[in-house]
């Protein structure tokens, strides 16, 4: 594209030189190459935007291999168990053998304990199935809840709203630069309309829990009234958020927990502009329901 940029700009100035095209056919081999380079620079800013897409992705994936070694460990716990059981088993099995030969009143006893171990096993084993089948089942869930949260949001994107999944959730973040003015629990309009186009999708899929989370920067909060400092503004901001949400009459209010963290959970510590701007955030947290899982684990 630079070649032929080059190449264009060559010809206009030989053409002016030797005089043999009017002033108008100049004028529009230069608006020709305005246009090109105009079009080179698109493709390089595009170019920029896929290089930073593929280091957050490459992110989501480290986040996605931690949240599952928890529950991975869990289940190489179990099949140690198993195995362990399995060990005690054959060596009843072995002992029982031998008090038969040797005419042993002990074998009955020796048999009910090993239809106790029997049954232990086979529970065991089907515990393991289970879990191994709610982790893949939450896997997927997550997955879901994602791509309908980034589908009902797309027009957002640049606008201060990110989507991210860790430790086990889907993290809706939006900015102040979306939702509210400095010093200011009065939602934008703009932020207002991104909140009920994900209501959309939370009313739609009930086995999906909802935290909103205020979050502030660490400049102490001047204002007046009823607010005292940023831990109450950020609960402030947490519950607006939530009010909206619940103005969908679909979603249990239930579903929904409000928290005020204040300055207390930045997501950079610099002190700098643009790392205050990146902690002035509400995150409102998506996790689908994990009663079975959560039984199975104890």
């Amino acid at each position: 594209m630079r070649r032929i940029v080059n190449i264009l700009i060559v010809c206009a100035v030989a053409v002016q030189m030797v005089g043999c095209v009017t002033m108008r056919k100049y004028d529009s081999a230069r608006a020709e190459i305005r246009s090109l380079q105009n079009t080179l620079d698109a493709r390089d800013a595009e170019l920029s935007r896929l290089r930073h897409s593929y280091g957050t992705l490459n992110d989501q994936a480290k986040q996605l291999a931690d949240n599952k070694f928890s529950l991975e460990m869990k289940v190489e716990q179990l099949l140690r168990d198993t195995a362990r059981l399995g060990a005690e088993k054959r060596a009843l099995v072995s002992r029982y053998k031998r008090l038969l030969e040797e005419g042993s009143a002990e074998a009955s006893r020796m048999l009910e304990e090993l239809s106790r171990n029997q049954a232990v096993l086979d529970a065991r084993s089907a515990q393991i199935a289970e879990l191994e089948a709610t982790i893949a089942a939450r896997d997927k869930a997550l997955g879901d809840i994602r791509h309908k949260v980034e589908q009902a949001l797309m027009g957002f994107d640049g606008k201060g709203l990110t989507i991210s999944r860790r430790n086990g959730k889907v993290y809706v973040s939006m900015t102040d630069k979306l939702l509210f003015r400095s010093g200011s629990f009065d939602i934008d309009p703009e932020g207002a309309r991104a909140v009920r186009q994900l209501s959309e999708v939370l009313a739609s899929n009930p086995d999906i829990d909802i935290m909103v989370e205020g979050h502030t920067d660490n400049v102490p909060y001047r204002g007046t009234g009823q607010l005292r400092d940023n831990l109450d503004l950020s609960v402030k901001r947490a519950t607006t958020v939530t009010r909206l949400l619940l103005e969908n009459k679909k979603i249990d209010p239930l579903r929904v927990v409000s928290a005020g963290r204040g300055e207390y959970m930045p997501l950079s510590n610099e002190n700098t502009a643009e790392a205050r701007a990146q902690n002035r955030r509400t995150e409102i947290i998506l996790s689908p329901k994990l009663d079975q899982l959560l039984e199975l684990t104890k």
